[in-house]
């Protein structure tokens, strides 16, 4: 599954289109409602969640592109990347859930050394899926300043 980002009148080849899988797009839609919850309604914060074709106004998008931008310039997305990345580290392992930590299945899928742990017995949380970083934010922004506004669908 994935996001994808339509220009509502693009001014530039980088404003019609932008697309995250759920991986990229969570964490930076969670960022971008962090830092521009003066700029989003309520409706926009929960919407751009989904791909429900949700429109984002070219006010709005002007101004997020704008926001994104001076974070980016004084340092702050850089930041909370590494903050991001740090906090993902540190998250101890988890039993797995497949062979109920014993790193070995017998069931009518895996017989022998569970293919989810890799026999460890333990994997890495679900929430180290969810990356971040700053190009992804970067590329968001020029999107949201060459749309025109633009659609989560």
């Amino acid at each position: 599954m994935g996001f994808d980002l339509f220009g509502r009148n693009a001014k530039v080849d980088k404003g019609e289109y932008f697309r995250n899988n759920v991986w990229w797009w969570r964490p930076l839609w969670d960022y971008v409602c962090e830092v521009c919850e003066d700029i989003l309604t309520e409706e926009d914060i929960e919407a751009g969640g989904f791909n429900d074709c949700h429109e984002i106004d070219e006010d709005k998008a002007s101004r997020i592109a704008q926001r994104l931008f001076e974070l980016i310039e004084e340092g702050y997305v850089e930041k909370y990347s590494r903050n991001h990345k740090k906090s993902l580290k540190e998250l101890p392992d988890e039993v797995c859930e497949f062979c109920s930590g014993t790193g070995k299945r017998n069931d009518r899928f895996v017989k022998g050394q569970c293919n989810a742990c890799k026999g460890k017995g333990e994997v890495r949380p679900f929430q180290t899926n969810y990356p971040f970083d700053i190009e992804n934010v970067k590329e968001f922004a020029e999107f949201c300043r060459d749309s025109g506004g633009f659609e989560i669908c």
